[in-house]
C-alpha cells in the first residue's frame, strides 16, 4: 500500500468515527502465525482498523531491554485497513527528559519500527505508546511524547498514548493529552481481587461511561479500550493472593491452590459499546477492543462472541445437557454450549430414568462426579474438580459422565432452574 493510500484510509476511519465511532482491535499476540493471520482475515471486514504490539521495553537493573514480538506487517498491509503500531513501556521511575540517552533510545526504536513496517508495505496509521506512568510522573511522560513527535513525523503517523482513568483528575493530564494527536482511555483493569471469592469485574460499565464523559472534557480526540480477555487468579488455601495467569500455560501452583476465573462480561460490554456508539461523549471517536480472538486463546472471547458484539448484538449464554443413548444400555451425558458466549460447564445436572430400572454402573468424567446414591430412578452429576478455565466455546460439546443399564432406556438430563434453560 502506498503512503498516500495509508493516509487516506486513516482519514476514512476518522470520518466513520463521526457516524457512531470506529471499531478497532488490538493484535497483542507476541508470535505471528497461521492462527493470527486467519483471525486478521476473518475480522478485517468487521472492524475499522488494527493496532499491533510491535515492541516492549523494560529496564531490568536500570538497563534498557527491548523485546520485539513477531509482527507480520505484510499481512496487515494486505488487509487495506488502518493499522497502528503499539510500543509498550514497562515501569520506569525516571529521570525523564526530552533529549537524554533514554529518550533518544525510544525515539530511535520508534523510528525503526515505523521504517520496518514501511519496508513491508505497511504505512502505520499511528504510533501508540502504552506506558502506565505514575500519576506524579505525567509531566515527565510528556517530555517523552515531545521527543517521540520527531519519530512520527507530524502529519504522517499519528502519535497516540494510552491513559488510565486515574490520570483524568490530574492537572498535568490535559497538557499531556495535547502533546499527542489522541489518546486511548483504558477502562479495564488487571488489578487483583483482594481475597478469594471477592467479586471483581474487569470493566464496570457505569464507571467506564463516567470516565468517558470526563475524558470528553479534555478536548482531545480519544478512543475507549474495552476488554475481551480473562485470567485465572490463584489464592492460597487461606485465601491470600498467590498469582495470576492471563496467557500461555497455567503456572505450576502448589497443591491446595484455590483458583478463580475473572472474565470480560460479553453481554455487559456489548451494551456498553452500543451506548457509546449511540451517544458518544465529546471527542470520543470509537472503541478499540483488547484483544484479537485467535484459535487456541482459551481465556479470550471466542470469535463467535466477538463477531456478535461487533454486529451490535448482545451475545446470549445458552447451556444445555443431552443424554445420548448408545448400544448395550450405555448412556453418555454431554454438556453443550448452544449460545454465543464461552461458558464453564454446568456445575450440577439432574438425571432421571424410569423407576424400577437399575443403574448397573456409571462415573463422571473430566472433573465431574456421579452421585447415584439415595434415590431410585435418579442421580446427580456434580462438577467437583473441574478447573475454572475448563470452558466451553460456542458450539462446544464435552462428555461429563456415562451410565450403564441392562438395556436401552430413556434418560432425562436437566439443569437447575438458575442456569440458562435450553
Amino acid at each position: 500500500m502506498s503512503r498516500a493510500a495509508g493516509i487516506f484510509l486513516a482519514a476514512l476511519a476518522t470520518a466513520v468515527a463521526t457516524r457512531g465511532g470506529t471499531r478497532e482491535v488490538y493484535v497483542w499476540q507476541r508470535q505471528a502465525g497461521a492462527e493470527v493471520t486467519a483471525a486478521l482475515r476473518e475480522f478485517a471486514p468487521q472492524v475499522d482498523g488494527f493496532c499491533a504490539l510491535a515492541a516492549e521495553v523494560s529496564w531490568p537493573a536500570g538497563r534498557l531491554r527491548v523485546v520485539r514480538p513477531s509482527v507480520d506487517f505484510a499481512a496487515l498491509a494486505a488487509l487495506r485497513k488502518p493499522a497502528g503500531l503499539a510500543l509498550r513501556l514497562g515501569a520506569f521511575a525516571g529521570p525523564f527528559a526530552r533529549d537524554d540517552a533514554t529518550a533518544r533510545a525510544l525515539v530511535a526504536l520508534a523510528a525503526e519500527l515505523i521504517a520496518q513496517a514501511r519496508a513491508a508495505g505497511l504505512e502505520p496509521s499511528e504510533l501508540q505508546v502504552d506506558f502506565d506512568a505514575a500519576e506524579a510522573k505525567l509531566d515527565g511522560y510528556r517530555a517523552w511524547l515531545a521527543a517521540l513527535r520527531g519519530a512520527t513525523a507530524p502529519g504522517r503517523v499519528r502519535l497516540v498514548f494510552t491513559a488510565l482513568p486515574s490520570w483524568l483528575h490530574r492537572a498535568e493530564f490535559a497538557p499531556l493529552a495535547r502533546a499527542a494527536d489522541a489518546f486511548v482511555l483504558q477502562v479495564h483493569s488487571l488489578e487483583k481481587p483482594s481475597v478469594a471469592g471477592a467479586p471483581f469485574a474487569l470493566c464496570d460499565p457505569a464507571r467506564a461511561l463516567a470516565w468517558a464523559r470526563q475524558a470528553g472534557g479534555v478536548g482531545v480526540p480519544f478512543r475507549i479500550a474495552l476488554p475481551t480477555y480473562g485470567y485465572v487468579v490463584a489464592f492460597t488455601p487461606e485465601g491470600k493472593f498467590l498469582g495470576l495467569a492471563a496467557e500461555g500455560p497455567r503456572p505450576a501452583w502448589p497443591a491446595g491452590t484455590r483458583a478463580q476465573l475473572v472474565r470480560a462480561d460479553a453481554p455487559a460490554l456489548a451494551r456498553l459499546a452500543q451506548a457509546l456508539a449511540d451517544a458518544p461523549p465529546p471527542h470520543c471517536t470509537g472503541v478499540i477492543w483488547f484483544r484479537l480472538p485467535i484459535a487456541g486463546d482459551r481465556l479470550n472471547w471466542d470469535a463467535v462472541t466477538f463477531a456478535t458484539v461487533l454486529r451490535g448484538d448482545v451475545p446470549r449464554a445458552l447451556l444445555r445437557v443431552e443424554a445420548a443413548a448408545a448400544p448395550d444400555g450405555l448412556v453418555e451425558i454431554v454438556a453443550v454450549n448452544a449460545g454465543a458466549t464461552t461458558e464453564p460447564p454446568p456445575p450440577r445436572i439432574a438425571l432421571r430414568w424410569p423407576p424400577g430400572e437399575r443403574l448397573l454402573a456409571g462415573d463422571g468424567l473430566g472433573g465431574f462426579r456421579l452421585d447415584a446414591e439415595g434415590a431410585e430412578g435418579q442421580a446427580t452429576i456434580v462438577a467437583n474438580a473441574v478447573p475454572p478455565d475448563a470452558l466451553l466455546a460456542p458450539g462446544g460439546r464435552v462428555k461429563i459422565a456415562w451410565l450403564r443399564f441392562a438395556h436401552e432406556l430413556p434418560v432425562d438430563a436437566s439443569l437447575p432452574a438458575s442456569l440458562p434453560p435450553p
